[in-house]
């Protein structure tokens, strides 16, 4: 059935209007609230650049530059109390000048450059003192026993030296030195013996190796100034003669006079009434330790005008003279320039004997042993063949 009216719908019109006026306020509301915090932003944004002049201008003051004024090439000051700043010591680049800087590593380098010279001046100066050491060693010795005091002399160079090699040194078998020249003995073993070592039986000795023998034929008193005869001495000659031992004397000397000297030697030729002496007659000039001695405070002069008197009248009647003593002794108490025409018994028993002059006998040794000698015996090495003279 048809009916006549108004045409319906879903919506009527009312509903319809009261719809899009309800979005139409929604927008508009969201438009305002967008728009109030976009201003909120803004004024944010501004308050916080209006703070940060505020900063600025509360700690400076920028100059004004009229624009009547010329244009020139000074640059503008920045003033703070009543200090001055260019523009450009302003600038981050310009903190530190150039031209300090230059002139603080010119300062460094120097004091780097000062200080290397100063060390390689105290490192030239080390090893020229060390050189001078090293040669001050080599020309000079020391005169004193191991177990002294040093005391060091000047090596002269008017006295010949001795050409021996430490090389050519050694010791054997039984202890005793050896020296050798490429290989080849260029040595000879032997003893010194006095009264004081008893009745020797010389065939052990010879089978033992000794080659020679220096025999004490008298002495002096160091305090009285008596000469007497060793009571052992002929008996020595004999024992020695017949076992193929070479023989030589000694006289222990404590003349004070060039006299007294040739007192001594014409007693040694009395002694040996015309022995033959393969081996020198020997001036023994000792110092006595612990005790006054007559030679005690001799002078060097005056000791040497003794030696020579002796070896002058020992050379006389034909036989060999020789000078004997300790290196102190022959450096220190007598002139060795002097006495340098004659051979010498150096009495040295250190391990190393440093003394540089020519000698032809060594005393290295004074507690040795030696088959036939109950006593200990003083032990030699001789370098010149004087058997075959």
């Amino acid at each position: 059935m048809n009916r006549k009216g108004k045409n319906m719908s879903m919506f009527n019109d009312d509903s319809y209007n009261d719809g899009v006026n309800a979005g139409k306020r929604i927008a508009v509301g969201c438009i305002v609230a967008s728009l109030a915090i976009l201003g909120i932003l803004l004024l944010t944004l501004s308050s916080n650049k209006k703070s940060g002049r505020r900063e600025v201008n509360t700690n400076s003051t920028l100059p004004t530059v009229s624009a009547d004024e010329p244009e020139n090439n000074e640059k503008p000051e920045y003033v703070a109390g009543s200090n001055k700043r260019t523009s450009d010591e302003l600038s981050f680049w310009n903190m530190y000048d150039s031209d300090d800087r230059d002139v603080v590593v010119s300062e460094n380098k120097n004091d780097i450059r000062k200080e290397k010279d100063e060390l390689l001046k105290k490192i030239s100066e080390d090893a020229a003192a060390k050189e001078r050491e090293e040669k001050d060693a080599e020309n000079r010795f020391n005169i004193k026993n191991e177990g002294e005091e040093p005391e060091y002399v000047a090596i002269s160079r008017s006295i010949s030296l001795n050409e021996l090699s430490d090389n050519g040194f050694s010791l054997d078998g039984n202890g005793r030195l050896t020296y050798s020249i490429n290989g080849k003995p260029a040595s000879h073993f032997g003893i010194d013996v006095s009264k004081n070592n008893g009745n020797i039986d010389w065939a052990k000795a010879r089978e033992d190796g000794v080659e020679f023998a220096m025999l004490k034929l008298g002495s002096r008193g160091y305090s009285t100034g008596n000469i007497q005869m060793d009571d052992y001495f002929d008996m020595n000659v004999q024992g020695c003669s017949a076992n193929g031992i070479d023989v030589g004397a000694y006289f222990f000397s404590q003349a004070v006079t060039r006299e007294e000297a040739i007192e001594e030697a014409n007693y040694c030729i009395v002694a040996l009434a015309g022995k033959k002496l393969k081996y020198p007659v020997v001036f023994d000039s000792e110092s006595i330790a612990n005790d006054t001695y007559r030679t005690e405070n001799l002078s060097a002069s005056a000791l040497t005008d003794c030696a020579i008197a002796f070896c002058e009248t020992i050379a006389a009647y034909g036989y060999t003279p020789m000078i004997g003593g300790t290196k102190e002794r022959l450096v220190k108490d007598m002139n060795p320039v002097m006495l340098q025409r004659y051979g010498v018994w150096l009495f040295d028993t250190d391990e190393k004997c440093d003394y540089p002059y020519r000698y032809a006998i060594r005393q290295y040794n004074n507690e040795g042993t030696v088959n036939g000698v109950e006593s200990k015996v003083s032990l030699d090495i001789c370098l010149i063949s004087y058997s075959e003279r």
